[in-house]
């Protein structure tokens, strides 16, 4: 597939592959980053054929997990439709018994009352795992390498794009840092786009991914 803002440069996105976007203008970083939000149609993600894809449905843009990290409750609901949907049947009978226990009790608790109460249990599996409120440890996503890993391995387990784009990664993350999330996506069959504003070149450069540059006079370079 491949990324294309206006008539810059395509941006190759290949499954497996880390790709940098590095912008050093002001005006083309915040019009390329409200297209990848939806506030634009600056951008047009096209196939191997030069078909144009949708690209909301293509692509998850989760911007900058770091400064906004409860970008991953969003994604709550289909978390835990996927845990339930994989449950095998001995674990599902074994959690309804359990909650059919639970909710008895309730009910014998409701008979100290004069009052017309019933408490019943909808044998709804999913209701339960929402009323539980998962959570993802604390001390991993506080920290940057942490909280896009883990968002990394949720989309991989939700199935739910063929690309993922993320904002300002070398700010929080050493290069080393970086070369491992790139190892690690390797072994997947994601694309990762990460859009760099930053004129930093030699920090970028110490990596071994594809770097796609588009300079303060709209020059595209591809090292």
């Amino acid at each position: 597939m491949k990324l294309q803002y206006h008539s810059h440069q395509p941006i190759e996105m290949t499954p497996g592959k880390v790709v940098i976007l590095q912008i050093e203008n002001p005006s083309v970083n915040t019009e390329l980053i409200q297209g990848l939000q939806g506030y634009n149609d600056c951008l047009r993600m096209i196939d191997d054929e030069y078909q144009e894809l949708n690209l909301s449905k293509v692509m998850k843009w989760e911007g900058d997990l770091v400064l906004n990290p409860t970008k991953l409750d969003s994604y709550q609901t289909a978390l835990d439709k996927m845990i339930v949907k994989n449950l095998s049947i001995q674990k599902r009978d074994r959690m309804n018994d359990l909650a059919r226990g639970v909710f008895s009790e309730m009910q014998d608790s409701l008979f100290e009352f004069d009052l017309p109460l019933e408490v019943r249990y909808d044998e709804s599996l999913l209701r339960l795992y929402k009323y539980a409120k998962i959570k993802y440890l604390t001390q991993v996503i506080r920290q940057p390498y942490g909280i896009i890993e883990t968002d990394l391995k949720l989309h991989l387990e939700l199935k739910d794009c063929q690309v993922l784009g993320y904002c300002n990664v070398a700010n929080y993350l050493l290069p080393e840092q970086i070369q491992e999330f790139a190892t690690l996506v390797e072994k997947t069959e994601l694309a990762v786009l990460l859009v760099e504003f930053s004129e930093k070149r030699e920090t970028l450069q110490q990596l071994k991914q594809d770097i796609y540059r588009i300079d303060r006079d709209f020059v595209d370079w591809h090292e």
